[in-house]
């Protein structure tokens, strides 16, 4: 377990959950939201350094996130839990858009540095098997093509429970979202743990850089000046 006390704002890790209703808190009150529990969660554990922000929006689908994705990139998060798709399969988009849009927001991210936790979603049994299996396979590909951590399915152990779900029988009650915040917790702190090393090694470099820096300017400093000879 990491511990880390007295964070700087240098150290914090800022980790953004960026999806749809079903990690935006949908009828539920703000401290019942995903990204709420799953702060209270870390800090649980021991994470002191880590902040979590809800960026989620209800009805979102890919292709509304991917319109608004600087507006999330500006906030320079270091983690972000990407998770979208749900409203597209509830209109029968086409997994191929869902794919695109999905692999356009990762490569922005990646290329701000920015970490991506990807969470799949699935279909209604309605929209048919070949639908739902090429909707799968957008994220395990997506995964494999820019290795991203994938959580496969958002409502792992949810659906079908009452008691896990609201009255629509879709979203997550506050159980549920506990339930999601603890299927999912595993993957999400193993990807802290590898940015927290990262930071680390980032940190004791810099601070090597340096000493070397001040070590070559110590020596300039005592070095003789060579007296030119008058002419």
């Amino acid at each position: 377990m990491l511990l880390v006390g007295n964070a700087s704002a240098d150290d914090m890790i800022h980790i953004t959950v960026y999806g749809d209703s079903l990690t935006s808190g949908y009828q539920l009150q703000p401290e019942e939201a995903f990204p709420a529990k799953l702060d209270r969660k870390l800090r649980k554990v021991g994470y002191t350094n880590v902040k979590v922000t809800n960026m989620s929006v209800a009805g979102e689908t890919t292709a509304d996130a991917l319109a608004r994705l600087d507006r999330l990139i500006i906030t320079r998060p270091d983690i972000v839990i990407l998770e979208l798709g749900f409203n597209d399969a509830q209109r029968g988009i086409s997994p191929a858009i869902i794919y695109t849009n999905l692999v356009s927001m990762v490569e922005q991210l990646q290329k701000n540095k920015i970490i991506v936790v990807l969470v799949g979603a699935r279909g209604s049994a309605s929209l048919g098997y070949e639908y739902n299996a090429q909707l799968e396979a957008c994220y395990s590909r997506i995964a494999k093509l820019d290795s991203v951590a994938l959580y496969p399915f958002v409502l792992e152990g949810i659906v079908g429970k009452q008691d896990l779900n609201l009255a629509d029988g879709t979203h997550p009650s506050a159980m549920g979202v506990d339930v999601m915040v603890e299927n999912m917790y595993p993957l999400i702190d193993g990807v802290v743990r590898a940015k927290y090393e990262q930071m680390r090694y980032e940190q004791q470099y810099q601070q090597q850089y340096q000493q070397q820096y001040q070590q070559q300017e110590s020596i300039y400093e005592q070095a003789p000046v060579p007296v030119q000879p008058i002419p």
